[in-house]
């Protein structure tokens, strides 16, 4: 009898993938082995005053471990991205955006860094952006450090790109 108890407990990686409890977590633990799915909910504005016409942009929000300066795009393959096509309207009430990260270890909250950026034009044919860097002009933000309560961040788009 105790051998069947035993052979019933959970390898820690299926644990974890249990605790995150979503259908995306399992797919990826089963399907792909990777041991940690996780949703980032984001949202993303940009102050009225940036744009002076309207049409249509794209949004583009990327996920870090970590990144060397807040300041900076990093050069790195990011943890999460996508892409949508917004317009002006959108991003002064805000566009929230859910960033589904995969990986196989845990990054804190305090750890990650989640950038957004908008440029002209539409969401192109890379469907996850996730070779995507900000062009000349594009305006952008870096969401502050989290916290472990913290259930979304908040992407203020106040910069712009003046070099590459």
């Amino acid at each position: 009898m105790k051998s069947k108890e035993k052979s019933r407990q959970t390898s820690p990686k299926r644990r974890v993938v249990a605790e995150s409890a979503s259908w995306l977590a399992l797919v990826a633990a089963t399907s792909l082995g990777i041991a940690r799915a996780e949703t980032v909910r984001t949202e993303i504005k940009l102050p009225p005053e940036a744009f002076e016409s309207g049409g249509r942009y794209r949004l583009i929000v990327q996920s870090y471990d970590t990144l060397g300066r807040p300041s900076l795009i990093p050069s790195g393959r990011p943890r999460a991205s996508t892409q949508r096509t917004v317009t002006r309207a959108d991003l002064v009430g805000g566009v929230r955006i859910d960033l589904v990260e995969l990986g196989n270890e845990e990054v804190s909250r305090v750890e990650r860094r989640v950038i957004a950026w908008v440029e002209p034009g539409e969401a192109d044919l890379e469907f996850d952006a996730r070779r995507a860097k900000p062009t000349l002009g594009s305006f952008y933000g870096v969401a502050p450090p989290g916290n472990e309560t913290s259930e979304s961040v908040e992407i203020v788009l106040d910069r712009r790109v003046r070099t590459i």
